[in-house]
């Protein structure tokens, strides 16, 4: 079967085009932390391989042979809200779910038994500590979509990593990654009873944050070119200016265009047509009025009153900075979601082509 553009989920390299995840963010700076112990973030906005960068990253870890990584997705805690025990043992089962899958044994599960009847405040605290004291080396845990937790149950995640933090590395994870979109200082958690509480006074022993960059021009070119050495279908060279321009390398957008143009586009499914730029100009078009999950999620975002304030004024004098007149806050949330792009001066524009013609068409309805 031929390899193809992804744009669904984390990369198969089998079965897809792809850059090499561990290039695609500092791996010698992210394996210093690990080093010293460090408890870091990793964030980027939504679709841009986040998931894919951190299952290699556990792989290149575990194939070291230094420490015993975990990946662990906690997305489907959201569903529970503010059920703590029913978030926490839900986290701790994924846990063992993945390390019987690493490490073909069952001491995760062993352990978690051991702990069922723990509180659900202080059990997540005690199942990473005896795991940790079992596991033959360090434990590295990388924690998918942290943000996608709330309320309670992200306030007690985050409060019982904090508390087993002094214990590492032999009595807790020697490193913990929390992954999402946003940086952990900027959470914002109400809680059950209406109480406000801030990421970093829940969790405050973060040394780092690292956040995941789009991909460049050559890397873009290195991706398209793939396609073309595996079925000798070529792009005319000036597709590629069209192609930067358009998502200026958001991942999701240089895949889905690709896949646009090589699959979906039918009578390109012939391999002797060569790709031109007025094909690529069909392709987003098409995405676009095709309306994605992913441009979806977009649209959707655009409702929100804090991202409608950066928004506007840019749209109405985009040669303005806009700091000073909107809380940076704000714009920060704006610039993590993948919306825009911080300038030099603190100008902020639309991130890319794509992003800024669907926000002009849709920013300003109800």
């Amino acid at each position: 079967m031929e390899r193809f553009f992804n744009t669904a989920g984390p990369i198969q390299k089998d079965i897809h085009y792809f850059i090499d995840p561990l290039k695609r963010f500092d791996l010698d700076e992210v394996l210093m932390l690990i080093g010293q112990r460090k408890y870091f973030v990793m964030h980027a906005p939504r679709q841009t391989g986040k998931t894919t960068c951190l299952l290699s990253l556990r792989d290149f870890l575990n194939a070291q042979g230094k420490y015993q990584s975990i990946y662990v997705n906690v997305e489907s805690g959201q569903a529970a809200r503010n059920d703590v025990g029913a978030v926490i043992k839900g986290i701790c089962q994924r846990i063992c779910d993945e390390s019987h899958i690493l490490f073909d044994d069952d001491i995760a599960q062993k352990t978690k038994d051991e702990v069922k009847d723990m509180e659900p405040g202080v059990m997540l605290t005690g199942f990473l500590s005896r795991l940790s004291t079992r596991l033959h080396k360090p434990l590295v845990l990388l924690i998918d979509e942290i943000d996608s937790l709330v309320g309670d149950s992200l306030v007690s995640v985050l409060r019982q990593i904090r508390s087993g933090y002094p214990n590492r590395p032999k009595h807790f994870p020697l490193s913990i990654v929390l992954c999402g979109v946003r940086d952990v200082r900027d959470y914002r958690i109400v809680l059950s009873n209406q109480d406000i509480v801030t990421g970093g006074s829940a969790f405050n022993i973060k040394s780092e944050s690292l956040r995941l960059g789009n991909m460049t021009k050559e890397e873009i070119h290195e991706l398209y070119m793939q396609h073309t050495q595996d079925t000798g279908q070529e792009f005319d060279e000036a597709c590629f200016p069209m192609i930067w321009e358009a998502t200026e390398g958001q991942p999701w957008l240089v895949n889905a265009l690709g896949y646009e143009v090589t699959m979906k586009m039918k009578e390109n499914r012939d391999r002797n047509v060569r790709i031109i730029p007025e094909m690529i100009y069909r392709a987003q078009e098409r995405i676009i009025y095709r309306r994605d999950t992913h441009i979806d999620i977009l649209i959707d975002k655009l409702k929100e009153p804090r991202v409608k304030h950066v928004i506007e004024p840019i749209l109405a004098n985009s040669e303005k900075p806009v700091d000073g007149l909107i809380p940076s806050d704000d714009i920060q949330y704006v610039v993590d979601l993948g919306l825009i792009k911080r300038e030099i001066g603190n100008n902020v524009r639309i991130a890319n082509g794509i992003y800024r013609e669907i926000i002009s068409s849709n920013s300003f309805q109800q």
